[in-house]
C-alpha cells in the first residue's frame, strides 16, 4: 500500500511540472508572434513611405523626360514638315496654299526661341536628374535593408528622403511647368499642319487608284473614302476637285474559284456621281442610318434633279468634307492653286450671254462652278464655257 501511494504522488507531481512547462512554452509563442506582427507591421508602413517617395521621384523623372520628347517631337517636325509638304506638291497636290507659308514662319519662330528656351532646360531642370537618381538609389537600399531588419535605421532616413524628394518633385514640376506652356504653342501649331498634310497625302493616294481622268485646269483638293447609303448601298471615295465632285464606287469581282475559295481577284471601280462641284447647294452633317451612325448628307441644287444622297464617313471626316466644301465653293481652293502653279488667278465670272454656236441661240439656265461645258437647249449642240 506504501508502494502504491509512492507511485501516484509522484505521477500527479510529474503530470503538474508538463502542464506547467506546456503553458509557459505556449505563452512565450504568444508572445513572439505578437511581436513578430508588430515588427510586420512596421515594415508594411515603412514600405508605404518609401513606395510614396519613389513615386515622387518617380514623376520628376517623368516630367523631365516628356520634355525632351517634345524638344525631340518639334526638331523632328521642324525636318520633315517641309520635306513632305514637297513630295505632295511634287504628286500634283496644288491646294492649301497656307502650308507653305505656315511652315516658313514656324521654322523662323522655332529657330528664334529654341536656344533659350533649351538652355533653361539644360541649366535649370536636366541637371536634377542626377540628384533624382541619386535619391532612387538610396530609397533601394533602404528597401532591401529593411527586409534584413534594419527597420529602426529605415525609419530614421525615412523623413530626410521624403522631404528632399517633395521638393525635388515641386521644383521640377514648376520649371516644366514654364517650358511647357512655350513648347505647347509650337506643338499644337505642328498638330494642325501634320492634319492637314495627311489629308493631303492621302487625297493623293487616292486620286492615284481613281478611274477617271482630271481636266484641263483641274486640281485634286479631297478625297475620303465613305459609302453612298442610297437604295444600292455600296463602297467607294468621295473625289472633290476645284471643278467637280465625283463618287466612285468600288466593287470586288472574284475572277477565279477552286473549291469554293476565291484565289483571283480584281477590284472595279465605277464613277456612279459626277456633277460640278457648283451643281451642290448643301453639304451637312447628320446621322445617316440606323447602324452607320455620323456622315454627310449632298443636297444637290433643284435644277439638277438629284435626290439629297448621305454618304457613311467617319466623324472627323464629316468635319473635313463640310470644311473643304466651303473652301472650294468660296474660290479660295482656286486661287490657292492659281498660286502653287505659279498663273494668275481667274477673275470672278461676270454676267454675259453665252450663245450656241451653231443655232446663235442663248443659254439661259445657270452655269455652275466648275461646268466647263453646256448643251444647247434648242439644237443640243455642246458649247464650250470658258
Amino acid at each position: 500500500m506504501l508502494i502504491l501511494l509512492y507511485v501516484h504522488v509522484m505521477r500527479t507531481r510529474i503530470l503538474g511540472f508538463n502542464f506547467t512547462q506546456a503553458l509557459l512554452g505556449y505563452t512565450a509563442k504568444i508572445v513572439l508572434a505578437s511581436g513578430m506582427a508588430q515588427v510586420d507591421r512596421e515594415r508594411e508602413a515603412l514600405y508605404s513611405r518609401l513606395r510614396s517617395i519613389e513615386s515622387d521621384l518617380s514623376s520628376a523623372l517623368a516630367a523631365i523626360s516628356d520634355v525632351e520628347s517634345k524638344f525631340a517631337r518639334i526638331d523632328g517636325a521642324m525636318a520633315s514638315l517641309p520635306s513632305r509638304l514637297t513630295t505632295v506638291r511634287g504628286r500634283g497636290y496644288a491646294a492649301m496654299g497656307h502650308l507653305e507659308k505656315s511652315i516658313e514662319l514656324l521654322t523662323k519662330k522655332w529657330m528664334e526661341v529654341s536656344p533659350t528656351i533649351k538652355q533653361d532646360f539644360y541649366s535649370n531642370v536636366q541637371p536634377l536628374t542626377g540628384q533624382i537618381r541619386a535619391l532612387q538609389s538610396e530609397v533601394q537600399r533602404l528597401k532591401a535593408g529593411t527586409s534584413f531588419g534594419g527597420a529602426v535605421f529605415g525609419w530614421a532616413s525615412v523623413g530626410r528622403l521624403s522631404a528632399e524628394a517633395s521638393t525635388l518633385r515641386a521644383r521640377v514640376a514648376a520649371e516644366t511647368a514654364k517650358i511647357n506652356v512655350s513648347l505647347g504653342e509650337f506643338l499644337g501649331s505642328i498638330d494642325a499642319i501634320d492634319r492637314d498634310l495627311k489629308i493631303a497625302e492621302k487625297t493623293t493616294e487616292l486620286f492615284s487608284f481613281a478611274s477617271f481622268p482630271l481636266k484641263p485646269e483641274e486640281s485634286p483638293v479631297l478625297a475620303i473614302e465613305g459609302k453612298i447609303m442610297a437604295k444600292d448601298k455600296c463602297d467607294g471615295t468621295l473625289y472633290f476637285t476645284n471643278q467637280r465632285f465625283i463618287f466612285e464606287g468600288k466593287k470586288e469581282i472574284v475572277l477565279e474559284k477552286k473549291l469554293f475559295i476565291a484565289t483571283k481577284k480584281k477590284m472595279e471601280r465605277t464613277v456612279l456621281i459626277e456633277q460640278p462641284i457648283g451643281a451642290l447647294q448643301e453639304i451637312s452633317k447628320g446621322r445617316v442610318g440606323l447602324v452607320a451612325w455620323t456622315g454627310v448628307y449632298i443636297r444637290f441644287k433643284p435644277e439638277c434633279r438629284l435626290d439629297e444622297t448621305p454618304f457613311d464617313v467617319k466623324d472627323w471626316e464629316a468635319d473635313v468634307i463640310t470644311r473643304f466644301f466651303q473652301y472650294i465653293i468660296g474660290g479660295e481652293a482656286d486661287r490657292d492653286i492659281a498660286t502653287i502653279r505659279g498663273i494668275t488667278p481667274k477673275e470672278a465670272p461676270t454676267i454675259r450671254v453665252i450663245r450656241c454656236p451653231h443655232c446663235g441661240a442663248p443659254y439661259t439656265k445657270e452655269i455652275y462652278k466648275g461646268q466647263t461645258t453646256v448643251r444647247c437647249e434648242y439644237c443640243g449642240t455642246a458649247i464650250m464655257v470658258s
